[in-house]
């Protein structure tokens, strides 16, 4: 099980992260879940499988070196929300009036060596498989 908590660091709890590499897999629009491929060194076949849901906002390039996730404070969540038009200015005088979205929202980012890999989400897995229609 994932960690939900903001300011949460390694999410997954994965042992030595930077060994991975993840793989922007499948994004089904009408149901907002994103599957990353992750693969261990330099393997061809997925050493297991991220799914986010409820995705919001990528900011990522197709693959990156590292599985390290963390869980960003809530603010940055939110700032980054209002950058991208997700949440509007109303924020600032009534802070309850996107609660339905910024109470269940996440911010994940994934540490890489450049820049780290953005995705805010409801919530994250680990999975050891994927649905055969996405393989």
């Amino acid at each position: 099980m994932a960690k939900r908590q903001p300011g949460s660091s390694n999410v997954f709890n994965i042992s030595k992260p930077m060994a991975y590499r993840c793989q922007i897999l499948h994004y089904h629009r009408r149901l907002s879940r994103l599957y990353l491929a992750v693969y261990q060194g330099q393997r061809n076949e997925p050493a297991f499988y991220l799914l986010f849901t409820d995705v919001a906002y990528l900011d990522a390039p197709m693959s990156w070196l590292g599985a390290d996730f963390d869980i960003a404070r809530q603010s940055d969540c939110i700032a980054l929300m209002r950058a991208a038009g997700l949440v509007g200015d109303a924020i600032d005088r009534f802070p309850d009036a996107y609660a339905s979205i910024t109470d269940h929202a996440r911010l994940y980012l994934a540490r890489t060596p450049h820049r780290p890999a953005r995705i805010i989400a409801g919530s994250a897995a680990i999975l050891a498989s994927i649905p055969d229609d996405l393989g």
